[in-house]
């Protein structure tokens, strides 16, 4: 790659991070309260919304990680794909209940709808924001790595230089704005996602000839070598699992796909729409924009395959660069989009994670405890001091962590997934769900969730999280079933009846 070409790509990917520190800054203006800065509840329209959420949950897990699972693994993690449907789901069974939370109390977290449904249970506010805040810190670390290794594929820098000046950048930008610059943010790099993923679908297509040409290749190609490196092609890449175990494959399928609803990237998306009634049309923006995304982390997955089955490019040494390979092989145009979609994806993502984190460790936690500050400056204030610090201890921890990009980022979705299901999902959908079903199912969610990561072994060839998730549901459902029924306030009973 000549240096014109990576002073052009640097230049548009900067050009894209400076708009997004531009938005973050004029978004500042919008913040006249807590409320605002913590949920920016009820501001925004669905487009807006709907492009914010798109770019939250596709993120770097999903335009490096899922391409890089599908060079690596083969055809299951395509069915990720199904999850832009999960959007529209999510938006009508879940959509209309937590937007009408905030109509009949204060919604600025998380947090504040587990009290409204949960009658103020510290106890469950408290676990649910401690599960929450450790699957934002491996989320976050997904999207800090999968930036910083674009730019070591592209110009060589250190990793943890190139982490400090891009999400340093970011960091400043999301404290001085809470979720009101985040969401703007996030809008616009969802924005160039979209458009990214139409100029790289229709490239697929025309250097590929269509998906008959690249399946023919995928099944024939044999064992491509390059010096130490080599990639086996096969019809087993192209079966319903891939190359892994059927239960593994089935959790990547299951996992993305329902998770999407319990995401706290979708659930506080809900409360942020200013209108109730446009509820539909922010669940088909979403979801929209999601499939044009998983559409292009498809095609790139099978652009890089068909390029190096025939012989066009080596085998690569990293799964993770599957997209950069391919953006490399087509030259500036694709380059200047990949690169700036990758930056775009792995910002927006960690900008949410990053407000979500100090909303749980100004707000909700000190509320949990008993210890909630006196007003809501003091709340921004601890917000801002805690994203600043998480962000510099993530930088950190990404890249000095030898997991892949897709691997972080599904630990995180996982445990993200067993502490919102009791609350939101089960609590939201069942009036019968209660306290001591909610509380039992959050702590073995919890104490699941750290011995994993401290080691512990389970049986089978499933993800650990998966074990953890379904322990966590069916230990609400069952003790809620064989323990009293709370009774709920009539304004709570119309909300989940909507």
């Amino acid at each position: 790659m000549s240096g014109a070409v990576k002073f052009a790509i640097i230049g548009f990917s900067f050009a894209m991070l400076v708009i997004s520190l531009l938005i973050g800054l004029w978004s500042k203006k919008k913040v006249t309260s807590a409320k605002e800065y913590f949920g920016s509840t009820g501001l925004f329209g669905p487009v807006a919304v709907g492009l914010s959420s798109t770019a939250a949950v596709a993120s770097a897990f999903a335009l490096v990680g899922v391409p890089g699972l599908i060079y690596s693994t083969g055809n299951a993690m395509n069915f990720w794909m199904l999850s832009s449907a999960a959007f529209a789901m999510a938006y009508i069974i879940l959509g209309k209940k937590i937007r009408a939370m905030a109509e009949i109390g204060e919604v600025a977290s998380l947090g504040d709808i587990s009290d409204l449904r949960f009658n103020n249970n510290r106890l469950i506010k408290g676990l649910m924001s401690v599960i929450i805040f450790l699957g934002c810190i491996a989320y976050l670390a997904a999207q800090i790595k999968a930036g910083s290794e674009l730019f070591n594929n592209l110009l060589g820098w250190n990793p943890i230089l190139t982490g400090f000046i891009i999400f340093g950048i970011l960091t400043v930008y999301t404290a001085i704005s809470g979720e009101v610059g985040g969401l703007l943010t996030q809008a616009f790099q969802g924005l160039v996602m979209i458009v990214a993923g139409l100029i790289i679908i229709v490239s697929f297509f025309v250097m590929t000839g269509g998906f008959e040409n690249v399946l023919e290749v995928v099944a024939n190609a044999g064992t491509i070598s390059a010096g130490d490196i080599s990639k086996s092609f096969g019809p087993d890449l192209l079966n319903a699992w891939g190359v892994l175990p059927k239960s593994i494959s089935m959790a990547w399928v299951i996992i993305p796909i329902l998770g999407t609803v319990g995401q706290p990237q979708v659930l506080t998306r809900m409360y942020a729409l200013k209108d109730p009634k446009d509820m539909p049309k922010l669940g088909l923006y979403a979801g929209l924009a999601h499939m044009v995304v998983g559409f292009f982390a498809l095609v790139v997955a099978y652009g890089a395959l068909y390029l190096v089955g025939s012989g066009k490019i080596s085998p690569l040494a990293v799964a993770d660069n599957a997209i950069f390979a391919y953006a490399d092989y087509l030259g500036l145009y694709a380059q200047l989009f990949v690169y700036a979609a990758v930056l775009a994806a792995a910002l927006s993502s960690a900008s949410m994670f990053l407000t979500l984190s100090g909303n749980i460790i100004a707000r909700d936690l000190p509320s949990a405890l008993g210890k909630e500050f006196a007003s809501g400056e003091k709340q921004m204030k601890v917000a801002k001091i805690t994203i600043y610090g998480i962000g510099i201890l993530s930088i950190l921890f990404s890249l000095t962590s030898a997991e892949m990009v897709a691997i972080l980022g599904t630990f995180g979705w996982g445990t993200l997934m067993s502490g919102t299901f009791p609350v939101f999902i089960i609590g939201l959908l069942w009036k019968k769900a209660n306290s001591k079903g909610v509380t039992v199912g959050l702590l073995i969610s919890l104490v699941l969730n750290i011995a994993s990561l401290a080691g512990l072994k389970w049986p089978g060839a499933l993800p650990w999280y998966v074990n953890v998730i379904s322990l966590s549901i069916m230990a609400t459902v069952f003790i809620s079933l064989i323990t009293k029924e709370e009774k709920i306030g009539e304004k709570l009973d119309l909300v989940m009846d909507l």
